[in-house]
């Protein structure tokens, strides 16, 4: 198997380190979003892609200006910039604390929250009454509700309009009611157990971590660069007919039959692979070309956080 993946890391891990330190990496889908009670996978998807894609966006941009300013700035203009980060910053932040506290059976809440809640609230009731209280607040307006623990946040509920008027319109109310009941309470666990033990928060990374990848970014320098790179679309072809894109440079092959088209690919160079969110499909297929002797690594958040990122799109083809 080649290693052409392998010898760029170390050749540029020097370079990605210094980049990172910069350039805030999109974030793979963390809830599968077929799987949500009562907010549709449509709405999720459009609202991670457009919203919590454009806060990103909007805070690489700005850290951007950042590293270009020198010593003849002049002070107001640091000011706004600074400002600006914090603020997207903050969009971001909480739209991955939100996008990762969904997905469990949020009427069901452990022992460990309830205890807590009680300690403070006198009741899960009483938290309740003050959480939706402030929720159903904002409705028609704008603004997030989070519960905290020691100031940093662990519960965070996102009450821009962008969040649910595409399935729910004005009503407020109903996705209040809606996302209470997808409320991961593990995961809330978790973050609470990172705070009290001064740590930083859990990742929300659902992907298969046994399986080489790599991120958006990663892929997006490399072809930036000109490198020679297979990159295919797997996502299976009831996804794909429903939609009428795919990553610009991309190739469609259906994952159900590796065997019919693998020889389509140059087995001397790299292939990347992905699927609509980079769970299952783009790492079984990864795995499996990779089993066959391919250099091939499946792309973590899939096509969603490739959008999200601001990837370029192209037309599918007709028939693929």
């Amino acid at each position: 198997m080649a290693e052409d993946w392998h010898a760029a890391d170390v050749h540029n891990t020097t370079t990605r380190e210094r980049t990172r330190t910069m350039i805030h990496e999109i974030i793979p889908f963390p809830v599968r979003p077929w799987t949500l009670n009562g907010i549709s996978e449509r709405m999720l998807v459009s609202h991670y892609e457009n919203d919590y894609g454009g806060a990103v966006r909007t805070l690489n941009a700005v850290r951007s200006d950042l590293a270009a300013l020198d010593d003849k700035t002049p002070g107001d203009r640091i000011r706004s910039l600074k400002r600006e980060e914090l603020l997207a910053m903050g969009s971001v932040t909480l739209h991955e604390l939100y996008f990762g506290n969904l997905g469990g059976e949020g009427n069901k809440i452990p022992d460990q929250v309830r205890a807590m809640l009680e300690e403070h609230f006198g009741s899960v009731a009483a938290w309740r009454r003050e959480f939706l209280g402030a929720a159903r607040s904002l409705a028609g307006g704008s603004g997030w509700v989070q519960a905290a623990v020691d100031a940093a946040p662990v519960l965070a509920l996102d009450m821009y309009e962008h969040a649910y008027h595409m399935d729910f319109g004005a009503n407020a109310v109903a996705y209040i009611d809606a996302f209470m009941r997808n409320v991961d309470w593990a995961a809330v666990i978790e973050r609470m157990d990172a705070v009290r033990a001064d740590r930083s928060l859990p990742s929300d990374d659902p992907s298969d971590q046994s399986l080489p990848s790599l991120s958006i970014e990663e892929l997006t320098a490399r072809l930036a660069k000109g490198e020679p790179v297979q990159v295919v679309d797997a996502r299976p072809r009831h996804h794909i007919s429903r939609n009428v894109d795919l990553m610009e440079g991309a190739i469609w092959h259906d994952p159900d039959r590796v065997e019919e088209w693998i020889g389509e690919l140059s087995p001397d160079q790299p292939v990347a692979v992905y699927c609509a969110y980079g769970f299952h499909v783009g790492c079984n297929v990864a795995k499996a070309l990779r089993e066959r002797g391919f250099d091939a690594r499946y792309i973590r958040g899939g096509v969603s956080a490739w959008y999200a990122a601001g990837g370029a799109r192209a037309l599918r083809p007709a028939g693929a």
